[in-house]
């Protein structure tokens, strides 16, 4: 049960045996994507380029995860997995290390799991029957060595312990409490357990041990001074694992410039903030994360009480989630379409957070009785969107396409709930959601999808409007990539000829609509009306953007592309390198664009007879495109495609086959 040590017990094993291990991986398991969030790691933490395909065969998650433990670094002693609160089993299977190397951990709240699995060791509540003077043990121990009233009252500890239901959780709470008041007699303390239990009717419904460790929260949150209180409250709203500290004082302070009517409510200084959590921390409320300092973190059980408490309290309740959200909110906004490593680190304070509050967010909409909702309330159209779209681009931006899909998703069903009618976050969510599909090259899930998107968009919108133009445009560049360039051509004309009435001479998204319609002309060989398309996006993006842009990437690239197809080679060698070069300085590591004008090049060298030039440039692109996008992809298939071409010509016939 919660509340029993799990967690607890594992971190000490670590603690005490982590001389026998070569290396600790820790991953918190309850309701996230193990797989996802190993491979992850592995990117992360290590650099490593995951395969999505190798000797010609596709890797499924199962079998990436497992090439990760296949390649984790030599050691002489064995590497310890620990796998916390593990609720999904199946999930477990998936991503267990099976190499000799690897002893594997696992806390969780099931009572039996597989024994073909792994061996079983039952926990239970600190019972007399079954641990004698435990439960007295631990509460001594968080009263410390020097505090005599364990030994002077036995009785009224070990009815204290039993009051408690034995639940170390319990335990410590009440040892918090009795810390922080070293003249409070055992006696008094289990007198007032008992009493708060009789006085508050909610807790009748729960089970002794249940019953016992809500008394003791009851009566350690009401010696929190109301500072306390408020920090406790706003606490509940993180997830509880690795609270960043400066992200709490953030978002309680500067959140709250120039928002007069929040600030009659909540004020605070930093030096308040923490005297605040002094008091928590003392209590046991928080504890300090293992894993780096500045982190801090709360038992989900506690958490739980600490949200009880905020809903309670309606007016605090409204300005805390209002703020929270603001803080969070702004954050997903600031997350880039395509985030670089710096990017990536710097949001991973946020995202965990994110994460969880687009999650409640999610479970808030399902659920039919909706008197537990803490976010709803304070939540305004336009933030919606932007809190699952902020979590799908930090983990799309990273080629972790198997953990952004289910958050754009759950963003459309998120929003369809919240606006039963037409909306416009609701179509912006189908649209994200084709979107991504499209750039999968799922183009069949993408195109209902599209076209839902922008019927809602014109109905919401009469005449020239900005976001019917951007719907317009999405919806032929599908069409477009199928080859379906008769469908594309209609609705790329009406996005261009409405954002030239909207914006007039010169804005990114008529270099766009410019670069999309040449790009369509291009491939159904109407070169003459391409060319001057071409030209005037790329004049307008470099007058538009001064230096490196990703606009005028593409468009030098676009236009090479169009040189190469009219046989004007040398025209086209220095737009590709110059937007191979600068698609570099803009994307660290890996990205689509990179790996485009990888192949383009190579596409040309190809043309003239320079075979030892182009190979190296096709396979780079192969091997990008491979890692960025998981399971079968257009991409890819050019790639292949293209490489085979090349062994062809050069009469490398048994190489081109496969």
């Amino acid at each position: 049960m919660g509340g029993v040590g799990k967690t607890e017990l594992a971190t000490q094993y670590a603690h005490r045996y982590q001389q026998e291990y070569d290396g600790i991986l820790w991953f918190n398991s309850r309701d996230r994507d193990l797989a996802g969030e190993i491979l992850q790691f592995f990117r992360l933490e290590f650099e490593y380029e995951i395969p999505q395909e190798l000797g010609g065969k596709l890797l499924n998650t199962k079998e990436q995860v497992a090439w990760c433990w296949r390649k984790y670094p030599e050691s002489n002693l064995p590497i310890l997995v620990i796998f916390d609160d593990v609720s999904d089993v199946n999930q477990l299977r998936e991503v267990l290390p099976h190499h000799y190397r690897f002893r594997v951990l696992i806390t969780a709240r099931r009572k039996r799991l597989d024994p073909k699995l792994i061996q079983d060791l039952p926990l239970d509540v600190l019972s007399p029957e079954k641990e004698p003077e435990k439960a007295l043990e631990l509460l001594q121990l968080l009263l410390g060595q020097s505090d005599r009233r364990v030994s002077r009252e036995p009785e009224a500890a070990a009815a204290l312990c039993e009051c408690l239901g034995y639940l170390p959780l319990g335990i410590e709470l009440v040892g918090g409490y009795l810390a922080a008041d070293p003249d409070l007699s055992l006696a008094v303390m289990e007198h007032q357990l008992q009493a708060e239990k009789l006085a508050n009717p909610a807790l009748e419904s729960l089970n002794p041990t249940q019953r016992g460790v809500n008394a003791a929260f009851a009566l350690t949150w009401s010696k929190l001074t109301s500072h306390a209180q408020q920090l406790g409250k706003l606490l509940s709203l993180f997830a509880p694992k690795q609270i960043s500290w400066d992200l709490v004082v953030f978002v309680a302070t500067e959140s709250l410039t120039n928002n007069q009517e929040e600030e009659k409510q909540l004020t605070w200084s930093e030096k308040e903030i923490n005297e605040a959590k002094k008091q928590l921390y003392q209590r046991n409320i928080i504890q300090l994360a293992e894993e780096e300092a500045g982190y801090y973190q709360a038992h989900s059980l506690v958490r739980w009480f600490l949200q009880e408490q905020l809903r309670e309290s309606a007016e605090i309740h409204s300005v805390l989630a209002t703020i929270f959200i603001k803080v969070m909110v702004a954050a997903a906004e600031r997350i880039p379409d395509t985030p670089t490593s710096k990017h990536i680190k710097y949001f991973r304070d946020f995202i965990i957070h994110l994460e969880e509050l687009a999650k409640s967010l999610f479970n808030e909409t399902q659920q039919e009785n909706q008197s537990r909702k803490i976010y709803l309330d304070s939540l305004l159209d336009g933030q919606v969107i932007w809190i699952f779209t902020g979590v799908g681009r930090f983990y799309e931006g990273q080629g972790l396409f198997k953990l952004a899909e289910p958050w754009c998703e759950k963003c459309l069903a998120t929003c369809e709930f919240l606006f039963q009618e037409d909306h416009h976050a609701v179509a912006t969510s189908l649209n994200n959601l084709a979107l991504f599909y499209h750039k999968q090259g799922k183009y069949i899930k993408a195109e209902p999808l599209y076209l839902q998107a922008l019927k809602m968009t014109q109905s919401l919108f009469a005449g020239d409007h900005r976001t019917v133009a951007n719907r317009l445009n999405n919806l032929a560049g599908l069409y477009s990539k199928q080859g379906r360039y008769t469908e594309a051509e209609p609705f790329y004309c009406r996005a261009l000829e409405m954002r030239k009435r909207l914006y007039g001479r010169e804005h990114p998204d008529l270099v766009t609509s410019l670069n999309n319609l040449a790009g369509l002309y291009s491939n159904q060989g109407r070169y003459t009306e391409a060319e001057p398309l071409y030209l005037q996006s790329l004049e307008m993006a470099q007058r538009l953007y001064e230096g490196d842009h990703t606009y005028v990437a593409n468009s030098l690239n676009n236009l090479a592309l169009l040189y190469v197809n009219q046989g004007r080679h040398s025209e086209a060698e220095p737009l590709y390198l110059q937007a191979l070069e600068m698609r570099k300085r803009l994307y660290e590591g890996e990205h689509p664009d990179v790996a485009n004008s990888l192949n383009n090049l190579a596409g040309l060298y190809s043309k003239q007879g320079r075979y030892t030039e182009a190979e190296p440039f096709l396979l780079q692109a192969l091997e990008m495109r491979k890692r960025l996008y998981e399971g079968e992809h257009p991409d890819v298939a050019n790639s292949l495609n293209n490489l085979a071409g090349l062994y062809s010509k050069q009469g490398r016939y048994t190489e081109a086959e496969p």
